[in-house]
């Protein structure tokens, strides 16, 4: 008898408290700041250029080889009057379909151009809507701005004790710290890459 009355006794408990679940969508609850793993976005500088600069590392250690870049090259006039050649992608396709989340692409990103985004609406009625091309990336970049926790370095200074004592992720902005690692990655691989293959994979940038 007391079998029986011990679940009764909960349900009644239970019936009792407020609800746990919120009516979704009327009812939208705060994400947490560092949840991320709802969709990819590519990052802009303050000027509005694409962050990448299509150096294919995340092509490169995707596990489920799902990105896909075309690299493109091309002279910018510089406030000197000089002309300097950059590289950015022409094309860049990622598939969600196969995507395991496991952010490797996010972490090895030099200028903080890839972010995953707190977007918790992932539903989906077609294969090609999980298709993201630059523009759709862009646009969710721009829909779902958000702070730096999620940026390569940030997560690369969380693995690293040293790095992340003197790391302060929480005040800065996401397009400062992506053009100041953009112009460090540049000068590192002019400098230091002796490697033919590395220049040729980096051919182009001034």
């Amino acid at each position: 008898m007391l079998d029986v009355l011990k679940p009764l006794i909960t349900n009644i408990k239970n019936f009792l408290k407020p609800p746990l679940t919120a009516n979704y969508p009327i009812e939208v609850r705060e994400i947490p700041t560092r949840y991320r793993g709802g969709t990819f976005g590519l990052s802009e500088d303050e000027e509005g250029n694409i962050n990448c600069i299509a150096c294919l590392l995340c092509q490169n250690i995707c596990p489920s080889q799902i990105i896909t870049i075309i690299r493109a090259v091309e002279e910018k006039e510089m406030p000197d009057g000089s002309k300097k050649k950059i590289t950015y992608p022409k094309e860049f396709i990622l598939d969600l379909n196969a995507c395991m989340k496991c952010e490797m692409c996010v972490q090895v990103c030099p200028t903080d151009a890839i972010v995953m985004l707190p977007n918790i609406e992932g539903g989906y009625f077609s294969r090609e809507e999980l298709i993201l091309d630059k523009q759709k990336l862009l646009d969710n970049w721009r829909k779902y701005k958000m702070s730096s926790w999620a940026t390569g370095e940030s997560l690369r200074a969380e693995q690293d004790p040293k790095k992340s004592e003197n790391t302060d992720v929480s005040n800065k902005s996401l397009i400062q710290t992506s053009s100041k690692n953009k112009e460090k990655f540049i000068e590192i691989i002019k400098s230091a890459s002796k490697s033919k293959k590395i220049k040729k994979i980096f051919d182009g940038i001034g």
